[in-house]
This record gives C-alpha cells, structure tokens and sequence, in this order.
C-alpha cells in the first residue's frame, strides 16, 4: 500500500490553524449540510468522524488534490464548498434528496465530501474530456457537471448499465442531474465492459477518468486497465468505493504511481507519463 501524507505539524505551519478557523457555517457551509445524518453517522463510527475531523483540521485532502492538479490548496478549498454556494444547484440537490429520503434503501449523501473532492479535482484539472462509469441517480454525474459548467470547458461521457435497483420508483438514471447541465453531458446506455474500450480509444486522450459501476475486484481492475491507457500524461482516474476491494491500490502498485491515495473512500490516483 502506498504511504499516505503524514499529518501537518500544528506548531510548525500556521495553515492548519487556519484549517481550524475554516470549521465554521461562512467558510464550509457544506460541512453543515444534513447535519442530523451526519451527527447520527459521527455516534455509529466516532472513529472514524475523529479522523475526518483531523483530516479537515491539517487540509489534508486539500493538500493532496493542491499535489496531484496544480492548483494551491486554498484554492481546492474553496472549490469544495462552491457547490453549496450556487444557490440553484443547491436547492435543487435539497429537493432531490427529500425524495431519496422516500425510498427503502440506503441512498448516497448528496452533501458528501466525496462528492465533493470530485468536483474540485475537475474544478482544478479543467479537463476536456471526462469518461465515467455508473450513473444510478447521478449525485457524481450532476456535481462534475456543475464543475464543467463553472470552467466553461469540457464534456462528461457516462456509461451506465440501467439497473433500476438503486433509483427512486419512476426515475431514470440520472435523474438527479438538473436540465441547465445537461448540455455537457453524453449518456452512453449499456454495458461498461462492452462500451468502454471503445469508447476510450475514440476519445483518446481522456483527462480524467471515474469509476463508480460494479465494486468487484474483477471488474474495477478491467475498468483501470482498460481506461488507464488513454489517460493523458497528468490525468487523473477516480474510483469511488475503493475501500471495498483491493483492486485500486494493487493497480496503484502495478503502476507505481506515487501520486495515489483513497480520501473518504474514493480512489484518487495521477498518471505521471
């Protein structure tokens, strides 16, 4: 497994205590987005809130995307808590989640910093072309589209399979991604396995790409290798719920990238050349 970033020393950089200042509703406002599930998730698991705490504490998510993109970590900060400051998107989301909270299954959080990091990682990159993998009510799909949408750049390819399992009874996949972005969007229906390899190599070079379909070893391992290729020298891959297998840091190892790590279960990995 690759190292992670070791914590910032909070006698030796001031940054850090401005990460403490930033723990607040004016600065990062999603922070206290559905507080009530986020409060019930920190009693279930104090462990891990007591490192997600710290984590936001030193900016070390945000050091790591400042790393990998380029951009200042002041900057990729900021990033993360734009999409609770874009009032239409943000009321939209609110009433999107009021009718996943309908539903009989456990439904992603649409305030998550895991959406989150995804947004500020294409916020950051201002990539051009971006292939995804796994819509199903398209929390990551509608905030990567805000994100090219913000940058005025780009276009988002998502595959998805159709499964109906997860989605609200009567939605599409998708259906959460509001119709003022959908003007970057290309939705390719059908079978990752059978749709990807050509999809990537007539988009070759990709700048980013994300994996969110079926969580096996097996088939995150055929989306990496079969993406990683076309990925552009400082593209980037994704690949969300990277904590269920070892599947993103065996390939991770494979291809000794040393810019590689999982924040709030999601993949985050730069090819270097």
């Amino acid at each position: 497994m690759l190292p992670l970033l070791s914590p910032i020393p909070l006698r030796s950089c001031p940054r850090a205590f401005a990460g403490f200042m930033d723990l607040n509703p004016e600065f990062m406002k999603w922070l206290f987005l559905n507080a009530k599930r986020r409060l019930q998730r920190i009693a279930a698991n104090p462990g891990y809130a007591a490192k997600a705490v710290w984590r936001e504490f030193t900016w070390a998510d945000e050091r790591f995307l400042a790393q990998i993109t380029g951009e200042r970590a002041s900057r990729i900060r900021q990033f993360i808590d734009e999409p609770a400051h874009t009032p239409e998107f943000l009321s939209h989301v609110s009433d999107c989640e009021k009718a996943l909270r309908t539903t009989s299954f456990e439904s992603a959080d649409v305030y998550a910093k895991k959406v989150l990091i995804q947004y500020a990682i294409v916020r950051a990159l201002t990539p051009d072309t971006i292939v995804e993998t796994g819509v199903a009510n398209g929390v990551s799909s509608a905030h990567m589209l805000l994100a090219l949408h913000k940058n005025r750049l780009g276009i988002l390819h998502s595959i998805e399979i159709g499964d109906s399992t997860y989605l609200p009874s009567g939605r599409e996949p998708g259906w959460i991604v509001p119709d003022w972005l959908r003007g970057r969007w290309k939705f390719h229906k059908g079978d990752a396995r059978k749709i990807l390899p050509q999809l990537t190599r007539e988009l070759a070079p990709l700048d980013l790409f994300a994996h969110d379909s079926l969580h096996t070893y097996e088939h995150m391992k055929f989306e990496f290798e079969q993406a990683f290729p076309f990925l552009r020298a400082g593209g980037i891959l994704i690949a969300d719920d990277a904590l269920w297998n070892d599947a993103f840091w065996d390939f991770a190892n494979t291809k000794l990238a040393p810019k590689a790590q999982i924040l709030h279960g999601v993949g985050v990995l730069r090819k270097e050349r």
